[in-house]
């Protein structure tokens, strides 16, 4: 049988009032109080009744979050972050897989049913100009957050709506005045999808970068995607051309490395020869063919549960957020060889 909170207080000759503000803390009991209802807790196997606790305070504890897969880098940074920030503040988090429209919505469904208070959403690119998923979280008036991409419906003026992204023009910036200090003029630029806001916003600021700084791309543009495959496919078509790059910049790291492992296929050096720059400081930035230097940025996953959270607390609406970025230099970007 379940032991209750008033089993507890029998058991210890306190108030049901007294243990229960033992075991949240409260400032108005003593330490020693506190310590007794603990172990007593402990000892007989108690735990709160999470389910009644939100029907009085209306808050259920649990927040949702869909993502396209777990596999990929994207995936796993924006779910580590959000989870961890979500146990550290006792919420639990149901996570959802989604690779279409239908089951965007269908995943949102079913964790308004188990009472999600919050919709945490990385969007598929497909979904950039409307989402079914959003018109559902809308209806049901419950705080959305999407990450690094969202709806081209969603605006300032959208409420309980809002969304967390990298500021990919000043990572731009950050890679172009680093390689433009270490004297490259000619680049190469590998982009991810262009239907992609912060890869079209990555895109835009190499090119009025690059124009700005006094340099030249090589190649044309190149929006290869997301893997280090297709980054090692398009520096082999690169690497044929009668004039080359002194440096590639790429979407991600993923595509860098990818890069990077065709350069040195070829037997040029990094970065005496090719200078190799990634954005999003992931496992492949250290552990690739070679270290990669990068942009770094805060967890976003951990920025949109703060975002909420505090929204949640102190009321008001949110405010969506420019998440800006650090260059960390290693090993693959250099002086060219004299």
């Amino acid at each position: 049988m379940r032991v209750r909170l008033r089993d507890l207080a029998e058991g210890l000759g306190l108030s049901v009032m007294a243990v229960s503000k033992a075991l949240r803390d409260a400032p108005d009991i003593g330490a020693a109080t506190k310590a007794r209802v603990r172990a007593e807790a402990e000892k007989r196997g108690y735990w709160p009744n999470e389910s009644a606790r939100s029907l009085r305070v209306k808050q259920s504890g649990l927040i949702g979050l869909v993502l396209p897969d777990l596999a990929s880098e994207e995936g796993a940074l924006v779910s580590g972050g959000l989870t961890e920030a979500a146990q550290e503040a006792g919420i639990s988090v149901l996570v959802g897989i989604a690779r279409s429209g239908k089951q965007e919505a269908e995943q949102v469904r079913a964790m308004m049913g188990r009472g999600a208070e919050a919709i945490f959403f990385l969007p598929r690119i497909s979904t950039e100009h409307r989402s079914a998923a959003l018109e559902v979280v809308s209806r049901a008036g419950l705080p959305m957050i999407f990450f690094k991409r969202y709806p081209a419906d969603v605006g300032p003026g959208s409420g309980r709506v809002s969304w967390v992204v990298r500021d990919m023009g000043g990572a731009a910036n950050l890679v172009l005045d680093h390689l433009s200090d270490l004297g490259h003029r000619r680049v190469a630029y590998f982009g991810g999808h262009s239907a992609d806001r912060s890869h079209a916003e990555h895109l835009r600021g190499i090119q009025e970068g690059v124009v700005a700084r006094g340099m030249g791309r090589v190649g044309g543009i190149q929006m290869v995607g997301l893997q280090p495959e297709e980054g090692e496919k398009e520096m082999k078509k690169i690497l044929e051309k009668k004039e080359r790059p002194t440096a590639v910049i790429c979407g991600n790291d993923a595509v860098a490395a990818g890069a990077a492992r065709a350069i040195l296929a070829m037997g040029l050096s990094i970065p005496a020869e090719m200078s190799v720059t990634g954005v999003g400081d992931g496992e492949l930035s250290h552990y690739g063919p070679i270290s990669l230097t990068t942009v770094r940025f805060p967890s976003l996953g951990r920025a949109g549960f703060d975002l909420w959270k505090k929204v949640r607390d102190e009321g008001g609406e949110m405010n969506p957020l420019i998440v800006k970025g650090e260059l960390v230099v290693r090993d693959s970007t250099g002086r060219l060889k004299e």
